[in-house]
């Protein structure tokens, strides 16, 4: 119906379901595109391609494995029960996929996090190779203080993400931090479009931080995780520790 479409597609970005139905086979295809576009999408909301890159980026998704961790299951979750004509919900509400946090995170028993796998949007000090191996920050000062070092920085990264130019904008859904101890911090970042999610975490050692900054799913991130570690970086030179080998390429850079 004209008042369904024109919902759709005057709210591209949350992807709202109308409250009202029916709901046209054409209007489930329709949806199940979607699911599959985003699927494959990578970074590209983040850095200020829009959604007039949407058919060039599907066309592209054989050349990209991105994000296929959750594609069969946000077919299944979304596409099936519209195609079907389950009941929509009462509200509308956007369309995330955070994907799963790693059960793997944390310290190691030697004093080490988790590595990278192959893909391209993963940065850890614990990496075994040139591509994405990053160095530990380092610090001259009491670990207490050098801790509140750490803690201040992520405290002042921006709640509604960094906005490197006008085109780009970096963690616009937020961040939080989900775990904190004497040694250890771990936190979340989330993208503005679709809700991805980055684990970021650091362990605080005698004068290093070993530290890992990677997304859940997918290949590209198309410098999101270089970028955030850098203000990480920058924030910490500022309080006058070593941050070797910084500011880091992006992904496309790399």
């Amino acid at each position: 119906p004209p008042s369904w479409s024109k919902q759709m597609f005057a709210d591209p970005i949350s992807r709202r379901i109308p409250k009202r139905r029916p709901l046209a086979v054409a209007a489930a295809a329709l949806m199940v595109a979607a699911v599959v576009c985003v699927s494959v999408g990578a970074r590209r909301e983040d850095v200020g391609m829009g959604y007039q890159n949407a058919a060039s980026r599907c066309v592209r998704a054989n050349a990209a494995s991105s994000r296929r961790s959750f594609m069969s299951g946000g077919l299944a979750a979304v596409g099936i029960p519209i195609a079907i004509g389950l009941t929509a919900p009462k509200k509308s509400s956007a369309l995330k996929f955070p994907g799963e946090l790693p059960k793997d995170l944390g310290v190691r028993d030697d004093g080490s996090l988790k590595g990278c796998s192959t893909s391209s949007n993963c940065w850890s000090t614990s990496a075994s190779d040139a591509k994405h191996v990053a160095s530990e920050f380092t610090f001259g000062k009491d670990k207490g203080e050098a801790m509140q070092d750490l803690i201040d920085v992520l405290n002042s990264y921006p709640k509604g993400g960094q906005q490197i130019d006008e085109k780009t904008l970096v963690d616009g859904g937020g961040w939080k931090m989900t775990k904190k101890d004497d040694n250890y911090v771990r936190l979340e970042y989330e993208s503005k479009k679709f809700g991805f999610i980055d684990d970021v975490e650091f362990y605080l050692k005698d004068g290093k931080v070993a530290y890992r900054s990677s997304s859940r799913q997918g290949d590209s991130d198309f410098g999101v995780n270089a970028m955030r570690l850098n203000f990480i970086a920058d924030g910490l030179k500022q309080k006058g520790w070593t941050t070797t080998g910084y500011p880091l390429t992006t992904a496309a850079q790399r």
